[in-house]
């Protein structure tokens, strides 16, 4: 059956050049009494002349489209999406297919949002890229054709941090989510014929890939039944005694006696409500209440790591470590848990080998974490073991050359090392330098734009350290800033050949071997074996994509730039060079 789809035929869209950078989808069926109110708010929006809504009539018997229609005299950047009842679950995901905004997000007729929710939420974004959907606390009531500003309230929602795990438990979700348009390309869009617009099972997928940052702020207003069963409600501070404050959403879609008792929140939920108290200065009230959770949910591995910490400040070690252990036991998988475990036994309980037990574990299940080769590094430092401390700092500082914290314990442990000598020359003490004490100064000569003098310093450095693989790696890029192409390749390669596991200086090589047409072959082998070492690394997989498009090998880059895309939707430089083999091929 087909549908009608309207813009308006005058009136300026009051939109940024690109297109809009926030769409609403606004779903009504038979709401006509609330239009106008809902529309009329999102063209007060802080952002609205950055807007578009695009109102899907969802085969209503009312007049909202006459509604629509008018306001559409007023306001430049309203669409209207109507379609018969039979075809009304398809209606939402016709119109996030429609829309052009960068960022989406669906309103009922009957919400309100705050004034700058979706300012708000557009900030939180930009300043997350990592993160691919946000989302705000939410206020109810129970009284129509109120507004967000001034409404009575019945109850108010603060959000946990969203988990796959939680979200497969919650039969309702945060109503006004704002996510990035390129979450499609993912994850697909909303299922149909699923209640609330399928926005659940829709934040499932999103949380089982990707992250989702709450934004700890009311943003929306939700209209509810007023004899609807209220979920279970505790007091909140600063929330007066007659509204009850929610820690789930109120309405629930089969009515039940009041008088019947309501689930408890699942643990996240409930530690998320003492998010104030936790984060306060008072550490015996943060204490109290985590205490006071856990009685209630003691299989709650994040509480017994928070109480651990808050107990060490408080003084209480044996209670700190009891704690830590505890949430290690409960989740072992979970390396946060384990490095606090570690640390609190090595530096309050002296328990040197089962310290260095567990860092040894962490480091063979990621073997470049430089935080745990640092930490064995002082731990064997502080028990004697000099030999065995330089080689953790050695193998820190091959991972991350320029770690300044490793490079001061190398420099440290190598004093100690030093018997007491007379006082020296200028030359004795330069003589005396570790290879990453120059390396420092070659570096401070690079920011200050003494090239010369950086050449210097690493050449001396290799004069005395000639398996010193950074100095070879710098010199290698002053060689080829100045033209001396053999020069390069020769420091290039040693520096590969002395740190094979230092991905920077093998991705180095590589580049060279193919810019200069010196060794393509063995420039995409050393690609691709840093590749299964990291197959998720998006610098790789877009130098093996341009790679395979210089060579003419279109579906190899095509799969490479899939594959990036695949991991970041919003990577713009992948599909800009998908969208050129694509116009390619078709040519």
């Amino acid at each position: 059956m087909s549908q009608i789809v309207t813009r308006p035929s005058a009136g300026p869209i009051a939109v940024v050049d690109n297109g809009p950078l926030v769409s609403a989808i606004v779903v009504t069926r038979n709401r006509e009494s609330h239009l106008r109110e809902c529309l009329t708010g999102l063209m007060e929006q802080t952002i609205a002349d950055r807007m578009e809504v695009i109102l899907v009539d969802r085969g209503s018997d009312e007049c909202e489209w006459a509604v629509a229609a008018d306001l559409q005299r007023r306001y430049g950047n309203i669409s209207l999406l109507r379609v018969p009842a039979p075809a009304a679950g398809k209606a939402v995901n016709m119109a996030l297919r429609m829309a052009g905004g960068k960022y989406l997000t669906i309103v009922d007729a009957t919400d309100r949002m705050r004034r700058d929710a979706y300012q708000q939420l557009v900030a939180a974004l930009e300043a997350a890229p990592a993160a691919m959907l946000a989302y705000g606390d939410t206020c109810f009531t129970a009284i129509p054709h109120e507004s967000f500003a001034s409404h009575t309230s019945y109850g108010k929602v603060i959000w946990p941090d969203y988990t796959p795990q939680q979200l497969g438990q919650l039969s309702e979700v945060a109503p006004h989510p704002l996510w990035r348009r390129e979450l499609h390309d993912s994850i697909g869009f909303l299922p149909e014929g699923y209640p609330n617009h399928g926005m659940r099972e829709f934040l499932l997928r999103a949380a089982e890939r990707f992250r989702l940052l709450h934004l700890q702020e009311f943003t929306g207003l939700k209209l509810i039944d007023s004899t609807a069963q209220a979920a279970q409600a505790q007091p909140q501070q600063a929330a007066p005694a007659q509204e009850p404050v929610a820690v789930e959403a109120v309405p629930v879609r089969q009515p039940a006696p009041v008088a019947t008792p309501a689930p408890l929140p699942t643990p996240e939920e409930a530690y998320a409500a003492l998010a104030p108290l936790l984060s306060g200065d008072d550490a015996q009230e943060a204490a109290a209440a985590l205490r006071g959770h856990l009685l209630r949910y003691p299989q709650h591995a994040v509480a017994h790591n928070d109480l651990a910490a808050v107990s060490y400040r408080l003084g209480d070690g044996s209670r700190a470590l009891e704690e830590y252990r505890e949430a290690v036991r409960l989740d072992p998988d979970e390396e946060v848990y384990r490095k606090n475990l570690a640390d609190l036994l090595y530096v309050e309980f002296g328990q040197v080998d089962e310290a260095i037990g567990i860092y040894l574990k962490l480091l063979e299940k990621n073997p470049r974490e430089v935080e745990t080769l640092l930490n064995l590094g002082i731990i064997c430092k502080g028990v004697g073991q000099p030999g065995e401390a330089e080689t953790f700092f050695q193998r820190a500082l091959e991972i991350e050359p320029w770690n300044q914290a490793v490079r001061e314990q190398l420099s440290q442990l190598r004093q100690d090392q030093e018997p007491a000598a007379a006082a020296v020359t200028p030359a004795e003490a330069e003589e005396d330098e570790t290879a990453e004490e120059r390396y420092q100064r070659s570096q401070e000569l690079v920011q200050q734009g003494d090239l010369a003098g950086a050449e210097a310093e690493l050449s001396a450095i290799l004069a005395l350290y000639p398996d010193f693989a950074p100095a070879h790696n710098d010199l290698a890029v002053l060689a080829y800033d100045k033209g001396d192409k053999d020069a390069a390749r020769t420091h290039y390669e040693k520096a590969a050949q002395l740190a094979p596991g230092n991905s920077t200086f093998q991705k180095n090589l590589a580049d060279f071997y193919f810019v200069e047409g010196y060794d393509v072959d063995g420039a995409i082998n050393i690609y691709l074996d840093q590749l299964r070492k990291e197959p998720k690394n998006i610098e790789t997989l877009m130098s093996l994509g341009k790679i395979c498009t210089i060579l003419d090998r279109p579906q190899e880059a095509e799969t490479f730039y899939g594959k990036v895309i695949h991991l970041e939707p919003w990577n713009r430089d992948a599909r800009e060079c998908l969208d050129t083999l694509k116009q390619a091929a078709n040519s």
